[in-house]
Order: C-alpha cells, then structure tokens, then sequence
C-alpha cells in the first residue's frame, strides 16, 4: 500500500466541563499501517446476526469465500483440523478462503454472533486471494468491542437495504479495526504487561496532549527506571517517549489549526508549549510551514501528520 493514498477516520468530541478544549483526535491513518486491507476496498457478499441454539453445530469444506465472525454472547470452540480453538463474547475470528472447519458451543452457554462473508478486491476489481501467511492470525479479542460491533452492524444494515457500497466501505472499517487490534497484541510475560501500559500511556497522551508529562514519573508507573522504559518505550513505539510527545502535540496542533478559530499563541497553550514563538519553530521544523501559512491552506501538500520527522529526542 503505497503513502500518497491515505484515508482519515476522525472522532469528535467535546470537552467534559472543567477540561479546557474539545479534542479532535486522529484515530486511524490507513497508509501508515501497510494492512492486508486492500486500498480498492471490500466486496460484502451476506451476512447476518446468528443467536445458535443449544444443539448448533457448524463445518465447511472448502469455505468459498473469507468469512468474518464476532461474538457477542456464549462459549464455544473452532477447529481449522489442526487446532481446536476456545472462542467467547469479544473475540473476532477470520476464517480462510478455501479452509475446513468445525465449529460448536457449550449448550448451556449457547453463541450469539456476527458472521459476514466477503472478498479483498484487487486492483483490476476482481477477487484478491492471499496466501495464508499474508493473512492474519484467526483469533483476536477486540478491545473496543462496542466499537467494533458497531461498524459490523451498520455493515449489515446498508447491505440489507441495498446499499452495497456503503456496507462494503463500514466492513473495510472494520477490517481495518482488526489490523489495529492485531498490531496492539501483547506477547506474554512481562513485557506483554509493559506493552500494555506504555499502550495505555500514549492513548492518555493522545487525549491530553497539553499535560506536563516526564518520562521519570512515566517509568515509575512501571516500576523500572527510566532507562528501561525508554528502551522499551523505543522497541514498541520506533521513537524515544519525548519524540513521540512531540510528534502528539504536533498531531494535535495540526487538527486544530485546521477545525478551530484559536490563535496560535492559544494553540500553543492548549499543547502545552510555555512560548508561542517556540511552539511556532517546532511547528515549522516539523511541518515545514509555519502554523499561519498551514492554516492558509498549504497543509495539504505540506501536512506530514503521522509520516513526517519527528523533532529529535
């Protein structure tokens, strides 16, 4: 997937009383995540919601197309003939183009599901078939389950009333949901529990990118010193935790350049920055415009939100 392509999904809000700015967050830049989601999209072929009864059992050979399950309620189990998998209430599973499976359920703990069949599209428009190790794994637990549930279920409301495209485009948001999910799984043992926080950390600094922030207090929320967090910050993040504050308020300083009426020296404040005209040199050294001119208009061909160069460590 090539970076001059990139698609934008942003999420408002406003501002709880007492906090001092409605935050536009960036949540998801497609190009930057190089997914096994196709830039030309999804084909929806049906779908629907399935509430198993107690005595439900499920196998296909050669399942003819990719088939997408969440589930909502119950305990059950997978097989794909090499390994039986457990499966409960938010855990989101891929099953292969051409796999064999059996599935089941605890009938006292019956399944409640989302189940949606559909293709990759290619570039000429026909059906992409990947190999499996371009795939990803079969089984993940959706950490935003409401999230996700509902980008399926507005998926299968537009393919009900006919609205093909718009089913496809809600589904391949929800796909790329998945690779979010799947670039956020923590390997086990402790550094699994550290991923976990340091991921938890940089979502506070994304909502609060204005609050003082060291890097001393942040390790000692991990109880390691603050050269081990660094190095493990670097490992799962690619930049030192300074840069990647940095590159947040930059991120935030771009949205709202964009959406708001605030000056820059208000800007500055909200982010955090003690000086404008300091705040206004990281900005260009960033950006390579100053905030009046990116406020102009030149953003577009000069933006580098997410892919540009961080300010040095």
């Amino acid at each position: 997937m090539g970076t001059s392509a990139g698609y934008w999904i942003l999420i408002f809000w406003v501002a709880a009383p007492g906090e001092s700015i409605a935050r536009i967050d960036i949540f998801l830049q497609l190009s930057d995540m190089k997914p096994w989601v196709p830039e030309n999209g999804v084909e929806f072929h049906w779908g629907d919601v399935f509430v198993c009864e107690p005595d439900w059992h499920w196998g296909v050979r050669n399942l003819p197309d990719l088939d997408l399950w969440y589930v909502t309620e119950g305990s059950g189990w997978i097989s794909d003939g090499k390994r039986r998998t457990l499966v409960g209430a938010g855990d989101c599973l891929l099953l292969r183009t051409g796999g064999y499976y059996d599935s089941g359920h605890d009938p006292a703990r019956p399944l409640t599901l989302i189940a949606i069949h559909f293709d990759l599209i290619g570039e000429g428009g026909e059906p992409l078939r990947l190999h499996d190790g371009d795939l990803p794994p079969l089984l993940r637990r959706m950490g935003a389950g409401g999230f996700f549930r509902e980008l399926l279920m507005r998926a299968l409301r537009c393919h009900q009333d006919g609205r093909r495209a718009e089913a496809g485009a809600w589904l391949q948001a929800a796909l790329m949901e998945v690779v979010r999910e799947d670039a956020h799984s923590w390997p086990a043992g402790r550094t699994g529990l550290h991923a976990q926080s340091i991921q938890e950390i940089c979502e506070r600094v994304r909502r609060h990118p204005g609050r003082p922030v060291r890097v001393e207090s942040l390790a000692a929320e991990l109880h390691v010193s603050p050269e081990h967090f660094c190095r493990v910050f670097r490992q799962l993040q690619g930049m030192s935790p300074r840069a990647f504050i940095a590159r947040t308020r930059m991120e935030g300083a771009q949205a709202l350049l964009w959406t708001s009426s605030h000056s820059v020296a208000r800007i500055a404040e909200l982010l955090g920055y003690q000086s404008p005209s300091y705040f206004s040199r990281q900005f260009k050294s960033v950006i390579g415009l100053s905030p009046s001119a990116f406020r102009r208009g030149d953003r577009k061909a000069n933006s580098t939100t997410g892919r540009g160069t961080s300010p040095r460590p």
